[in-house]
């Protein structure tokens, strides 16, 4: 069982009048155009949420592999001891090996000044050795020489810990490459966030399993990463059904989908998507098709994405009936790469090149001025965040429109009401996690959508909000847009106790 709230939302729009709508459990605050989307608009805005939600659904789901080294609480504070030695100098050898903005001197100036024993040097060796865990280096080492402390200067050595060899064990399967999804190289020091980068690219699809382990090896300070993986099969076919079409192409959409799980050894994806309406009827219907390619290496990921979507509809015209029909084509090429990563949060920078076009028929004859060729490129920021058992996942993207590929000006710039080289800029901010209310478990999550422009955009780049991706028992029919505005919308899931509900 599932509420919806939809707490607030607001849309402005630079050539309109101000109104307001309120509504049960539900409030907007809307400055929303004056003319309604012609077809071909509201056709384009419905198809283009609706392919964005396929793709989501269709994406291997993030994984999210956390490898931490239990945390030993270690108390700042030194012993008094008898007999200890008074240090004015804690100097480190052995820092150079590993990443200069890690804080061990700041660590190690906790112990001078002091007058420490044993207890009290193990305690500073083993903050030091926390240092190192906390960001991975779970193999490195903190040692204490022999010396001589009436100099009242203590020296630490920080041991690196190296990887010898990466391999997999006799009963892993053999059509996997570790080169390209395993960021970890031999010889290199051995870091905890490059083997879980590793695990989350190897183990990308439900047909792989993945594991590791770490084994000492001959030489002191190097160990071994071995690897456990497995696939069970090289392909998935899914199927879908639902009502998420318009009822003027077909309310009922269904589809079926192909999968290639690991097909060139480099635990890269590939899949077709292919659906049309159910109920299919002269005058009337609506086809896509979805192809997808993503490689993944190291702490990249690449990954191609081109759709097509048809669609036919009747309209009364003044004599007879008409056929209006349409068809888009979109292609993108993004890539990826995580900047950085710990126990906790990960953060990462996204690149987008697209290209998007779409061309209207009456009765087979083209509608000139509605064919629109546009193109651009997009830049974001992510930040995932794991806050105890919820997570916090934040994002902000930058779009700008080019004249690239063949792109044309809108029919909209002529009329100064839009332009194909928008400029615009979207926050977004997700929190989720379970809840316990009466006893019983619930899971809730509220999400922020915002977006900013200084100039008039054309109907695929406005805010819009009334589709069922926005607002929980609207059949996106009809929406509401505008050049900026923002939402946040609240979900509150009750998982009853009675079985398959």
């Amino acid at each position: 069982m599932q509420w919806v709230v939809n707490t607030a939302s607001k849309l402005w729009d630079e050539n309109t009048m101000k109104s307001s709508i309120w509504g049960f459990t539900v409030f907007c605050s809307l400055i929303p155009g004056s003319q309604a989307a012609d077809i071909s608009d509201q056709q384009l805005i419905h198809q283009q949420a609706r392919q964005q939600a396929l793709e989501a659904q269709l994406a291997p789901p993030p994984a999210d592999v956390r490898l931490s080294v239990p945390e030993k609480a270690v108390s700042s504070a030194f012993p008094v001891e008898t007999p200890c030695f008074p240090l004015s100098h804690v100097r480190l050898a052995g820092t150079e090996n590993f990443p200069h903005w890690l804080p061990f001197r700041r660590v190690a100036q906790q112990g001078e000044n002091h007058c420490l024993g044993d207890k009290g040097i193990s305690r500073l060796m083993t903050q030091l050795q926390d240092q190192l865990i906390n960001h991975g280096y779970v193999t490195s080492r903190v040692l204490a020489p022999r010396q001589d402390l009436h100099t009242q200067t203590l020296k630490l050595v920080m041991i690196p810990g190296r990887i010898r060899h990466i391999r997999y064990t006799p009963d892993s399967g053999h059509y996997i490459q570790r080169f390209t999804p395993f960021p970890a190289r031999e010889g290199k020091l051995l870091d905890l966030r490059d083997i879980e980068q590793g695990l989350e690219n190897l183990q990308r699809f439900p047909t792989v399993q993945a594991d590791m382990n770490i084994v000492p090896a001959e030489q002191p300070g190097e160990s071994d990463i071995v690897l456990d993986w497995s696939q069970s099969r090289h392909w998935r076919v899914a199927t879908y059904l639902d009502d998420t079409g318009s009822k003027s192409t077909g309310r009922y959409q269904g589809g079926l989908t192909f999968f290639l799980d690991n097909p060139l050894a480099l635990s890269d994806l590939f899949y077709l998507s292919a659906g049309r309406d159910i109920h299919a009827s002269a005058g009337k219907g609506s086809q896509n098709d979805t192809l997808y390619y993503s490689l993944p290496f190291g702490y990249w990921m690449a990954s191609v994405t081109a759709s097509h979507y048809d669609y036919t509809q009747t309209i009364a015209g003044l004599n007879q009936a008409i056929q209006y029909r349409g068809k888009s084509k979109n292609l993108s090429v993004q890539l990826s790469r995580v900047l950085h990563r710990n126990a906790d949060q990960k953060t990462g920078l996204n690149g987008e090149i697209y290209r998007r076009a779409s061309r209207n028929f009456i009765d087979n004859t083209e509608i000139d001025v509605q064919r629109r060729e546009t193109a651009g490129w997009k830049l974001g920021l992510s930040h995932h965040h794991a806050i105890g058992s919820a997570t916090l996942d934040a994002k902000v993207t930058y779009q700008q429109g080019m004249r690239w590929f063949g792109a044309q000006p809108a029919p909209e710039e002529y009329r100064n009401e839009g332009t194909a080289l928008p400029k615009i800029t979207q926050f977004s901010a997700t929190l989720a996690g379970p809840l316990t209310l009466f006893s019983q478990p619930f899971s809730y999550q509220t999400q922020y959508l915002r977006q900013i422009s200084a100039s008039p955009l054309t109907p695929q780049d406005r805010f819009s909000i009334g589709g069922r991706w926005t607002v929980r028992g609207f059949d996106g029919e009809l929406t509401l847009s505008a050049d900026r505005g923002w939402y946040s919308r609240n979900e509150l899931d009750w998982q009853t106790p009675l079985k398959g509900q």
